[in-house]
């Protein structure tokens, strides 16, 4: 315990050094942020959000900013999602406009560093990470979407991060993006992490989401970061009146500790948000799924949330979701669903849905599953001439094919069930 408490103590002065390397020492917004930093502290592993999260190995690291390296166009190519979208790339926390499109019309950008940004977007459901992210991110990146604007093709917003080669380090860079859909538009936006070489890197990053009036907007979240990375975001949504929004996260080959949190609002009539999730963990991640969902309509709107995770080798998955209907709230119709594979004995998953409901006009649901492949069916596609290792990629397949099969953009579709059947490869043989 001595050795636990020494740790925090000192990642916590590791990152005042670093917050001071940014130049919000004379900033009091930014101290502000940095004493909730401070007050709320680095996790308790006995708390629900994070008791069933091993937190000690991050502790042992030392912490650093990248140093900036360049990357030739051949090599983003070879990094980036070949999809015809407009591009905007930030690599270890910094926007790259060279490797950025030029014109990004209808999109309005905005990159702001004045010291006191962070009070622009309120968050829903804070947490000690989100604020360390306000205080150690080079800007808040402000993206605009104007009124009645429908895109004919995606946002797509590459963040390359890479590690140091030296022992215990981890870099870490840290992201804020604040993203305004304007009354009447409809877009898809494309985040996709991932890393430029094997070595340890800590990315923290926080999407902040409003939409206007009879908007839609579609978020795709792609977590494809190394192995040796640590993945800890937090996502807020605000969603407009007669509005539409569906955001997915995936993390898929990817880092092996990830914590992601998501928090919404419906304030307003005729709304409706989609949430949903897929994790893929293998050898030792750690995969964490957090989701806190607030319903404020005065009149009807509609939640739906799907989250699966499968659970292979040493790995550990936890899902932990909250709808919350306050008093005034009436007419909400909400489900959660959490499925659960885990693919063999030494996997764990932990499943916690909740609901906090103040409200008599409602209805709301919530249910979770946790089981392994039935061996049944296994037999069956057994005695139609399947082999056993294609019968179990079958399965899992339609495990997870629910959450797939809803993303609107065939490539998109690809690239998850290509990045699938790059993790089957490795753990059936």
């Amino acid at each position: 315990m001595v050795g636990w408490l020494d740790n925090k103590n000192r990642v916590l002065n590791e990152w005042y050094g670093l917050f001071k390397q940014k130049n919000n020492i004379n900033s009091n917004l930014a101290h502000k942020y940095w004493e909730r930093v401070k007050t709320l502290g680095l996790p308790n592993i006995k708390k629900d959000n994070w008791k069933h999260t091993a937190f000690e190995e991050f502790l042992t690291y030392n912490f650093e900013f990248s140093k900036n390296f360049e990357l030739n166009t051949p090599q983003y190519e070879k990094l980036s999602f070949p999809i015809n979208a407009y591009r905007l790339t930030f690599i270890n926390g910094i926007f790259s406009p060279e490797l950025s499109d030029k014109n990004i019309d209808p999109w309005i950008l905005k990159i702001n560093r004045d010291p006191n940004r962070h009070d622009m977007t309120n968050p829903i459901q804070p947490d000690m990470f989100l604020y360390l992210t306000e205080c150690l991110s080079d800007a808040t990146i402000h993206i605009n979407l104007p009124t009645k604007k429908i895109t004919k093709k995606p946002l797509y917003l590459l963040y390359i991060n890479g590690g140091s080669n030296v022992k215990n380090k981890l870099v870490t860079s840290h992201y804020h993006h604040h993203l305004q859909i304007g009354h009447d538009s409809n877009t898809c936006v494309i985040e996709h992490f991932i890393s430029i070489n094997n070595n340890g890197h800590f990315s923290g990053a926080r999407m902040s989401m409003t939409t206007g009036n009879r908007s839609k907007l579609d978020h795709v979240k792609l977590i494809f970061e190394n192995n040796a990375s640590y993945h800890i975001a937090h996502n807020d949504i605000n969603v407009g009146q007669s509005s539409n929004v569906n955001s997915s996260i995936f993390v898929i080959l990817g880092p092996k500790f990830t914590s992601h949190r998501t928090s919404a609002q419906i304030n307003h009539s005729g709304s409706s948000l989609s949430l949903q999730s897929l994790l893929f963990l293998s050898e030792q991640d750690i995969g964490n799924i957090c989701t806190y969902l607030e319903h404020n309509n005065r009149e009807y709107a509609s939640s739906r949330q799907l989250h699966k995770i499968i659970a292979c080798n040493y790995s550990t998955g936890v899902f932990n979701g909250l709808i919350k209907v306050n008093p005034d709230s009436i007419k909400t119709d909400g489900i959660m669903i959490n499925n659960n594979l885990l693919l063999n004995k030494d996997a764990i998953i932990h499943s916690i849905p909740k609901l906090e409901i103040y409200s008599d006009d409602v209805k709301c649901s919530h249910g979770a599953t946790i089981g392994h492949l039935d061996t049944n069916q296994l037999f069956y596609l057994s005695t139609r001439g399947i082999p056993k290792k294609d019968a179990l990629k079958m399965l899992i397949y339609a495990f997870a094919i629910e959450i797939i099969g809803s993303l609107e953009n065939a490539m998109l579709q690809d690239l998850v069930l290509t990045r699938i059947n790059k993790a089957l490869a490795r753990i059936i043989i």
